[in-house]
């Protein structure tokens, strides 16, 4: 009976060794798993941090390169800017300089005497912006010589018949009146004046009560004065 005890004994004691050699076995091996594990997720940590600060080195270059350039380069694009600003703003002040003719078109093709029937044969318009101060024979060697000191004429003359229904005088008057209505030439070729040649006037028929055309000539000139440039 006392020895089946003793081997009993002995059995259990063999099943806890092996209970505790496995135990420590395990405990070792994932030990040695999570150690692994965690390696691994510090070397990856360690490369990332490497990659990104060699990325930031990169960049930071980049950006230093940049710099550079843009110290070489902002005062010549601040200068070629202003440049640009200074010539769009003497485009504007030349187109509203140019002289528009549709107000003229707009003037001759409304205003009309009341009393006579009015019509034109022939309009010429014409805009002289060589300068008067001895450059028009330099501008062939200076092109900029007639942007330095514009002074020109700008002439409007027109030819055209008039069938007077009433008196010469009331013709001539009703043709100031139309000359003092057309605010279009005002601005641009001036006040226009009508010169109505009676001693040319036909007479179809022979019969002047019944109907007298007479030629007419309207002209307008005006002088153009622009600042010389520096």
């Amino acid at each position: 009976m006392f020895e089946l005890n003793l081997i009993k004994d002995k059995a259990k004691s063999r099943q806890r060794r092996r209970i505790i050699f496995l135990s420590v076995v395990s405990i070792l091996f994932l030990s040695g798993l999570l150690a692994i594990v965690v390696g691994s997720l510090f070397w990856r940590e360690t490369i990332t941090v490497k990659n990104a600060q060699v990325e930031v080195a990169r960049i930071q270059g980049s950006l230093n390169d940049l710099k550079t350039k843009l110290d070489v380069q902002e005062p010549a694009a601040r200068k070629r800017r202003n440049a640009l600003i200074e010539a769009f703003q003497e485009d504007v002040l030349v187109r509203q300089d140019r002289p528009y003719f549709n107000p003229i078109l707009e003037d001759i093709a409304q205003h009309h005497p009341s009393s006579a029937n009015f019509w034109y044969n022939s309009i010429q318009i014409s805009a002289d912006t060589q300068p008067n101060s001895g450059l028009r024979g330099q501008a062939g060697e200076d092109p900029y010589a007639a942007s330095k000191s514009l002074m020109g004429t700008r002439g409007l003359e027109a030819n055209g018949y008039i069938q007077i229904e009433a008196s010469d005088i009331v013709t001539e008057s009703e043709l100031l009146q139309v000359a003092g209505r057309m605010d279009g030439f005002l601005k641009l070729v001036g006040k226009p004046t009508f010169n109505v040649d009676v001693a040319a006037e036909i007479t179809p028929g022979g019969n002047p009560e019944e109907s007298r055309y007479v030629p007419f000539t309207m002209r307008a000139a005006q002088t153009v004065f622009r600042s010389e440039a520096p």
